[in-house]
């Protein structure tokens, strides 16, 4: 959302931001397939206590994913590995800041780029931000407790919900920022929890 740089209040605070481009190549020819740009706020002009309050967001270790593909062929269970596409648009941003909220400057390319009297306001977690990934584990978190699953009890980045209601079996997920690892019975099963 645009705003007029005088409408800010006294201790609201204007970061800003640059595109980081990546190009992805095919591993076997090396042919570039796709390119790729992400807006990034920069992050490192953000102090800790004013503009943000923790950076901590729970990720599991390497021990959480071989007990996982332990546990899938125990139990003869499908495993599969789902990466969250624009993961951190998709989250819900905290209510971090002097005010609760931050700007920055008209991105490169924009129609008010250089202008220095429009800021935008950021509605949704930004890559770059120190805080972003906790708003995405937050989110996350959300989500699956309100869909019945449930923390393991020393993990607070693994979820498990029981067999019953739309899902026939049990069902555990394990979550690394916007990398997921799950883990059910059935292919059907597997194919409702991706689409959810």
């Amino acid at each position: 959302r645009d705003r007029n740089k005088s409408d800010l209040l006294k201790n609201d605070r204007v970061f800003t931001n640059r595109y980081v481009y990546k190009l992805k190549r095919n591993a076997k020819i090396g042919a570039a397939y796709r390119f790729k740009a992400r807006m990034c706020v920069r992050g490192f002009e953000m102090v800790k206590g004013l503009d943000y309050e923790d950076n901590f967001s729970p990720t599991p270790g390497i021990s959480i994913a071989r007990l996982m593909v332990s546990i899938a062929a125990a139990n003869d269970l499908e495993l599969h590995s789902v990466d969250i596409e624009q993961a951190f648009v998709q989250a819900d941003k905290l209510k971090e800041g002097a005010n609760g909220r931050y700007f920055i400057t008209p991105p490169p390319g924009s129609p008010d780029a250089g202008d220095k009297s429009i800021v935008y306001e950021v509605l949704k977690p930004l890559y770059g931000n120190p805080s972003s990934p906790r708003a995405l584990h937050k989110t996350m978190d959300a989500y699956f407790r309100s869909e019945g699953f449930d923390t393991i009890g020393f993990e607070e980045s693994v979820w498990r919900r029981p067999a019953g209601g739309k899902y026939a079996e049990d069902i555990f997920i394990s979550a690394h920022v916007d990398d997921c690892l799950i883990a059910c019975k059935s292919a059907d099963n597997m194919a409702i929890v991706q689409e959810s």
